[in-house]
């Protein structure tokens, strides 16, 4: 007997494993550089439009300035969350072929998007404070006058991002470039592309800057 550590379906179309159910795996990277990674470990109807938002981070910047990684998974009866959510610091590259290609790479910096069951948009992860600060103050702006509060996570906060081993952070230089993002259901639904436009421009600021240098 042959054990198969993966959990996805290499193989199955996105709109075939929505309708059976499925859990897959995408990935878009040139294979070279080394600036920024987007995330979205739990799409699909896991925790809803948050792969939409990574993908609409990468399809600004493109490929020569980000990769793009992300697993989506359905359930036709509900319950997507609870048949595939793995959390951050338990995804294993052992059990995910297009993440273990990363593996040995570092990018400077990693934006995650994720969805929970809070009321503020949190900002969390290893990174600086002034990274941080500068998504705080990119989404507090797009979300001015919704009544969706953003802050950043306290440190010992349970979704603030701040695990070693939370894959955010492990795909980073010294594990200190990881920004995860975590937002209520309404936020996500409501406001998603105007977080990830904003989201969008901080990442274009820092990519400008360290070209700069």
């Amino acid at each position: 007997m042959v054990l198969d550590l993966r959990c996805i379906d290499p193989t199955i179309s996105e709109a075939a494993a929505e309708v059976e159910g499925e859990f897959i795996e995408r990935l878009e990277d040139d294979g070279h550089h080394h600036r920024l990674v987007v995330l979205a470990p739990h799409g699909g109807a896991i925790e809803s439009h948050t792969d939409q938002q990574a993908e609409q981070v990468f399809a600004a910047l493109g490929s020569r300035d980000s990769t793009l990684w992300t697993c989506k998974g359905w359930r036709p009866a509900g319950n997507a969350y609870r048949a595939w959510h793995i959390s951050s610091g338990d995804l294993s590259v052992r059990s995910f072929p297009l993440l273990h290609s990363l593996a040995a790479r570092r990018f400077q910096w990693a934006v995650s998007f994720h969805g929970y069951r809070g009321h503020d948009v949190l900002i969390g992860g290893r990174a600086p404070a002034r990274l941080k600060s500068d998504v705080l103050n990119a989404v507090a702006k797009a979300l001015d006058g919704t009544g969706v509060r953003v802050r950043v996570a306290d440190p010992g906060e349970r979704y603030s991002g701040q695990s070693a081993s939370n894959l955010v952070n492990r795909l980073t230089v010294d594990g200190v470039g990881g920004i995860q993002i975590e937002q209520p259901r309404s936020a996500r639904t409501l406001y998603g592309d105007a977080i990830a436009a904003a989201v969008t421009k901080v990442c274009e600021s820092w990519i400008a800057a360290d070209a700069g240098r």
